[in-house]
């Protein structure tokens, strides 16, 4: 019927129409996506592009179709026919935006998977970032150098990976078996280092100190064993002058008890009087060792005159001829020395004495002092005006003691 047939011709436009609308919206849609997704899929710009320009020259149909279906009725045969080609057309596009969304649906999915890559990146970055610092950190603190000279001084080994591994284990075995580590061993070695150096100059100036004073000992040993063998020869040569005048001959001499060390060795006196065999002064009788105890002390004044000499009664056991030989050598050296002798000999104080003072006691239990000069000396008065003060010996008995003026020693 003809008017089915211009229903189907009114019809069919209104469709074509219907779906123009949609696929135009369907177009804008997917055009908002396409460039929403442009940014991320580079790799589907081309094909986009391409989509992009087939959906134009579609709409561009769609308007000459849209021209033609007004002003021309009669074409719908070729209408249709473009009709079936623009649904071909929006199916092929449908067909493509559904590949879009897949890819990207996939991009979208790959971009999530980078993310969370790219987050867990960051995070081992940040650590491996927190570690190389407390590394630098420990090892500037041990080592008390920077980052860059200690790897300035690196030296790579030719070592495998696997070996390193393996020696860095046994290296940590061996810390863990030290047991915990001091932080401040290196400041307390650096302090006993110190200390240990200090002791060490102070333990070599002992040393040279000791050397030194060892040297000086060495020079004052050899100069006081050149005094003394000089001075001890000396004396054993006026020991035996004396001798001889106090005894009248006979044999004498001082012997050194270990020759090899003079200045610790005792020293041996050895007399023989004339008539006897030569022994020593302990086997002689008392008389004897008196004289050769004198002997010996006017040697030792021949070498060094002493100021003044005091004697407690060293005369009370000779006889007199020994007497008179000890008043004759007192006479003789009392012009370089003072002597005092305390004596009861009167020969000894009318022979040798310059003055006398002595301790008598006129009553009971009270004593008085007695001074009188004998030669070439000012009167002295009873009570012992100008004159020396004395003391008693308590048995009631003059002491006298001969005097000579003070030598200019």
């Amino acid at each position: 019927h003809p008017a089915a047939g211009r229903v189907r011709a009114v019809v069919a436009p209104a469709q074509a129409q219907a779906r123009l609308s949609v696929a135009v919206d369907r177009e804008k849609r997917l055009l908002e996506e396409d460039s929403t997704a442009a940014a991320r899929m580079a790799a589907l710009a081309t094909e986009l592009s391409t989509l992009s320009e087939a959906d134009q020259h579609l709409a561009q149909q769609l308007d000459g179709w849209r021209t033609e279906l007004e002003t021309e009725q009669k074409n719908l045969a070729d209408a249709d026919g473009r009709l079936a080609e623009a649904e071909r057309a929006v199916a092929a596009a449908t067909h493509a935006s559904d590949r879009c969304e897949s890819l990207l649906d996939e991009a979208r999915r790959r971009a999530t998977a980078l993310g969370e890559q790219l987050h867990g990146a960051q995070l081992r970055h940040t650590e491996l970032a927190g570690r190389r610092e407390n590394i630098t950190s420990r090892l500037e603190t041990e080592w008390r150098r920077s980052l860059d000279d200690l790897l300035a001084g690196f030296a790579e080994l030719e070592l495998t990976t696997d070996e390193l591994r393996t020696e860095a284990a046994t290296l940590r075995s061996a810390l863990d078996e030290l047991g915990p580590v001091n932080p401040l061993a290196i400041e307390e070695h650096e302090e006993e280092q110190r200390r240990l150096e200090f002791l060490t100059s102070q333990r070599n100036d002992l040393v040279a100190a000791k050397q030194s004073l060892h040297q000086a000992i060495r020079e004052i040993d050899s100069t006081a064993r050149e005094l003394f063998l000089a001075t001890f020869s000396q004396v054993r040569e006026n020991f035996r002058q004396i001798f001889l005048r106090m005894f009248g001959g006979g044999e004498c001499d001082l012997r050194l008890e270990n020759p090899d060390a003079p200045l610790d060795c005792d020293i041996e006196v050895h007399a023989s009087p004339r008539g006897k065999k030569t022994q020593r002064i302990h086997l002689l009788s008392s008389g004897e060792r008196a004289l050769v105890a004198l002997s010996l002390l006017f040697g030792i004044f021949l070498t060094k005159p002493s100021p003044f000499c005091l004697m407690d009664e060293v005369d009370a056991p000779l006889d007199d001829q020994n007497i008179g030989r000890f008043v004759k050598m007192l006479n003789d050296f009392k012009t370089r020395t003072q002597f005092i002798v305390i004596t009861h000999n009167p020969r000894t104080t009318s022979e040798a004495a310059d003055a006398v003072y002595g301790v008598t006691m006129q009553e009971p239990g009270v004593s008085s002092i007695v001074s009188v000069r004998l030669r070439n000396g000012p009167s002295i008065d009873e009570d012992g005006a100008d004159t020396p003060e004395t003391a008693t010996d308590g048995d009631g008995e003059a002491d006298v003691a001969p005097e000579a003026e003070p030598s200019p020693a």
